[in-house]
């Protein structure tokens, strides 16, 4: 067989070298515009309308605060300079207010996986944009989530989608490489956590060649990690020393059936499962929730004992057609009471919003590359997939803590 490496060689330096240009051009531009970072600013009537908060408790919030030294940002109005608020001042409004933070409330980190062995139905997609909505949501700016994205899928999407300076090149200090290599809270901390265009919302990169680590895991935990278990790894290395750190732990893994999904089920506290509406991607979403007993059999074998974590249904990329409700009510029925109320739509702002390394929370519409109405509706959606998930999570946290 005709093996040419040349054409490899150059197809390989060509997509690297575009690559690298198309991140260049994203990221220069919003540099130029002065929107690397998101920096929503609220209005004092939007303000007012927010959980436990009025105009008169927020009047009398933002003069005590005032007084005390506090900076409000502010706009210009009718001549007039008036007070604006980012989501940090709201938080710290609550905080002079001795609103119970969320870590007040629950302690330890929970942690989420969003998962399918059927690729392309908006695992990733779900998780990032969750990460930042729930950071964001209204409703939820009092709880002050920390939440933490850790990428585990060598494709680096969830990466990309959260901060944009890893979109190419190697990265050494990946999610996978802290399990591997053992290091401190300390370490993880400052050498392996990346922020997010979101203050709040962290990621732990995932890169390529992690491919090839995932490959060899089981040698290399024998060589590195000498008597730990090969699939307590991602829990006890990374999950357990951050626990104090982050309230909400999304953990972003392949569709592939190897230890690195091995070690994702073994990590978390709640499965989130993605269901398309699609015929074939349905009937391969049936054959990954049947596979899930023995998964978890697998596990125990191997001496995880964590109890098995809820697992939870909710549909992605359904429009209102016949075939996506019949779908959406067979779902319903294998789920029962373990289905989201909201869903991920099929809609062109969750398309499109990683041509510019955003999710639909961050992207901004002066650079979005399609509709401003669209966008507004893949955010909308955003929002209330997060704030449904948050109720459930919620209600599964206060219902243990009652036992």
């Amino acid at each position: 067989m005709f093996n040419d490496m040349s054409n490899i060689d150059r197809v390989a330096s060509l997509s690297a070298s575009k690559l690298q240009e198309m991140s260049a051009f994203i990221s220069e531009g919003k540099q130029e515009l002065g929107i690397t970072k998101f920096n929503e600013l609220l209005t004092k009537s939007k303000v007012n309308d927010l959980p436990l908060l009025s105009k008169a408790i927020v009047k009398q919030a933002v003069i005590d605060m005032k007084a005390a030294g506090y900076i409000f940002p502010t706009r210009k109005y009718g001549g007039n300079d008036v007070d604006v608020f980012s989501h940090e001042d709201v938080r710290a409004i609550y905080r002079h207010r001795g609103v119970a933070t969320y870590r007040e409330k629950f302690k330890g980190g929970f942690t989420i996986f969003i998962g399918n062995l059927k690729g392309g139905v908006s695992k990733t997609v779900s998780s990032v944009n969750a990460a930042h909505a729930l950071r964001l949501h209204p409703d939820l700016i009092k709880d002050d989530l920390r939440i933490l994205v850790i990428d585990i899928d060598p494709q680096s999407s969830a990466t990309m989608f959260l901060t944009h300076e890893f979109a190419y090149g190697d990265v050494d200090t990946t999610a996978i490489q802290a399990m591997l290599n053992n290091v401190s809270r300390e370490e993880l901390k400052e050498l392996f956590i990346c922020k997010s265009q979101v203050d709040g919302v962290d990621v732990m990169p995932s890169s390529i060649d992690d491919a090839f680590i995932a490959s060899q895991w089981e040698a290399l935990c024998e060589e590195h990690l000498p008597g730990q278990g090969v699939y307590s790894v991602l829990r006890e290395n990374i999950i357990d020393r951050l626990s104090d750190d982050y309230d909400l732990i999304f953990v972003d893994c392949g569709p592939h059936l190897d230890a690195c999904l091995l070690n994702t089920l073994g990590a978390a506290d709640l499965l989130l499962t993605p269901i398309p509406p699609a015929q074939v991607d349905f009937h391969s979403t049936m054959k990954y929730l049947m596979r899930l007993p023995q998964l978890f059999s697998k596990l125990s074998e191997f001496g995880v004992d964590r109890s098995r974590p809820v697992n939870i249904g909710y549909m992605t990329k359904v429009a209102d057609k016949k075939d996506h409700l019949e779908i959406t009510e067979i779902s319903k029925e294998i789920f029962g009471g373990h289905m989201l109320d909201a869903k991920i739509p099929r809609l062109d702002g969750f398309e499109r919003c990683g041509e510019t390394f955003d999710t639909t929370i961050t992207a901004n519409p002066e650079t979005y590359p399609g509709s401003v109405q669209a966008l507004n509706n893949a955010k909308k959606a955003s929002y209330s997939f997060a704030r449904s998930l948050m109720s459930r999570i919620n209600f599964m946290r206060s219902s243990e803590e009652s036992l």
